[in-house]
């Protein structure tokens, strides 16, 4: 496969022209087809063990289970009288083995025509058989576009095929409408088995639950339950009103994590043909813009009302003229700070805190669910809490992934949802 590559300073990646080697005709995919084994004698000169009675009905048959049931059908012997034997009938093999009567017949006569002599025993399909494919020069757009883009080193995700494959079915049909053409589970799947792609893993990670978590996690819900009681009146402040649990709405229990954004997507999985040893993705120009990221600081609550806007944190002072140009684009629905290391310290909490945090929780005791961050437990941040009566809920270390409402429910789409519209910019 002949690349190449142009680059140009206005482009913030290269651009690739790839010359793809032409498919056989007939044929969408370019694997190689396996050597064919040994032909396979008829049913007439090979006998075979007759599969048992079943007791459920299949759904679909393997080859050799097939010639069973013939040779059955061929061999065995139904008393008929006293000393007397016949060959069993097609309706007594269907009914003997659950079997729909019509296929029984259909057997025999592709048996007979040898359509079974050079064919995997346990194929469960002949070729051209099975249900056909109604929308294939659409499939074969999809096709030679999915082949460009990862010769490309493009990233191809499951979100990318529903998108083209509508785009493709308007412009090759373009007298029907995009609603006859439903983007089905079961459609991509036979679309992917048909052209041997896979979901190929990138980069790997895996995590282990220790036993001694349980502990902590114990502890502090113990800790949660404790400080949502009803404190009693004191000279110092009047009794607590109760409200959805114990003393906090549902609107006073909040929870803020930090999240890193990558400026490149370029770690996961992508679909690839299979076979292939490297898998690989095309970076931008710039290297090393796959390791820098942003940090975003998102805070939700617990009755789902978004009261805080969503904090992004880019590294650098936040000052010169291309920043105060980029300000003007800044979307009003998020606020964006700067720092040296790209990620919140003790005086960006406190900050946010001020700013965002305390005008929305109307004066009454709040939970504050975070992570064991360093920056979320500094005197500051813990003195500014205490003065607004916000009770630190933290995290036990290395739980976060299973406890954090954050972690196990926001932060996995969001990235999810972020990664498909970067995509999209980048490509329009």
């Amino acid at each position: 496969m002949a690349r190449r590559t142009e680059r140009s300073r206005s482009s913030a990646r290269s651009k690739i022209t790839v010359v793809l080697p032409e498919l056989p005709p007939g044929r969408f995919y370019t694997q190689k087809q396996q050597k064919r084994g040994p032909k396979r004698q008829p049913v007439a000169t090979r006998t075979r063990t007759a599969p048992l009675m079943v007791q459920n009905c299949r759904k679909s048959y393997t080859i050799n289970y097939k010639l069973r049931v013939l040779s059955w059908l061929q061999t065995a012997s139904i008393p008929c009288g006293p000393s007397k034997f016949r060959q069993p009938t097609i309706r007594e093999a269907a009914d003997r083995f659950k079997i729909p009567f019509g296929n029984v017949g259909r057997w025999q006569r592709e048996e007979k025509a040898g359509r079974y002599l050079e064919i995997s025993a346990s194929a469960r399909r002949l070729e051209g058989g099975g249900r056909r494919r109604k929308w294939v020069e659409m499939e074969r757009r999809l096709y030679e576009c999915f082949r460009q883009r990862r010769a490309e080193g493009k990233v191809v995700r499951r979100s990318w095929f529903p998108q083209n494959a509508k785009r493709l079915y308007t412009e090759t049909y373009s007298d029907t409408t995009v609603s006859q053409f439903c983007f089905s589970n079961g459609w991509f799947r036979g679309f992917l088995s048909w052209h041997k792609i896979t979901l190929r893993a990138i980069t790997n990670k895996a995590s282990q639950l220790p036993i001694d978590y349980i502990d902590a996690l114990v502890n502090w819900m113990k800790f949660n339950r404790r400080n949502s009681q009803l404190r009693p009146e004191s000279p110092s402040a009047p009794s607590d009103t109760p409200g959805e649990v114990g003393r906090y709405r549902l609107g006073n229990i909040c929870n803020m994590d930090q999240t890193p954004l990558p400026f490149e997507y370029l770690s996961g999985r992508t679909y690839n043909q299979q076979g292939e040893k490297t898998i690989w993705v095309q970076g931008s120009l710039q290297s090393g813009w796959e390791k820098r990221q942003a940090t975003i600081q998102l805070t939700i609550f617990a009755d789902a009302v978004p009261r805080v806007k969503p904090l992004i944190f880019f590294r650098g002072l936040g000052i010169g003229p291309t920043i105060v140009a980029e300000r003007a684009r800044y979307d009003p629905r998020v606020v964006v700070k700067f720092n040296p290391k790209a990620y919140a310290n003790s005086e960006n909490i406190v900050e946010w805190l001020d700013e965002q945090v305390i005008p929305v929780l109307g004066g009454r005791p709040t939970l504050m669910a975070l992570d064991m961050f360093g920056g979320h437990k500094t005197d500051e941040v813990l003195d500014t809490m205490r003065a607004h009566d916000i009770t630190l809920s933290v995290i036990p270390g290395g739980c976060t992934s299973m406890v954090q409402p954050l972690d196990i429910s926001i932060n996995r789409p969001y990235k999810d949802i972020l990664k498909v519209s970067t995509h999209q910019a980048l490509e329009s």
